[in-house]
């Protein structure tokens, strides 16, 4: 069976440290919204499958896996918002990237937070 993107956005109001348990490798942005227009820029390198611990500064991060995933906050302020993109997930914050478009049939990915 297929799976759907899972996308995950980070809302960090403090500096803090997160660790990610990932089945694949994945690409963790920084968003920023200079002149209106949402950008997002790499932050860090790839993210290799298992434990990644990821100290953030505040803002918005964004990322997208295929594989189940676990978010632990090991300390600070951390908000997340999780969806397929679909009709049922609530908007991400108003700053994150355009996902819109052909939504793809399929199980999506799921994200625990401890």
């Amino acid at each position: 069976m297929k799976k759907k993107a899972l996308q995950v956005t980070l809302d960090v109001g403090e500096p803090s440290v997160v660790e990610l348990t990932l089945g694949e490798r994945v690409q963790l942005d920084r968003l920023s919204a200079p002149h209106g227009r949402c950008l997002a820029e790499r932050h860090g390198n790839l993210l290799a499958p298992g434990i990644a611990t990821i100290a953030l500064e505040p803002g918005l991060y964004f990322f997208k896996t295929l594989s189940d995933a676990n978010l632990k906050i090991v300390r600070g302020a951390v908000s997340v918002t999780a969806g397929t993109g679909g009709k049922q997930v609530p908007p991400p914050p108003a700053s994150s990237p355009d996902t819109r478009g052909d939504e793809l049939s399929g199980e999506a990915a799921r994200l625990s937070i401890t």
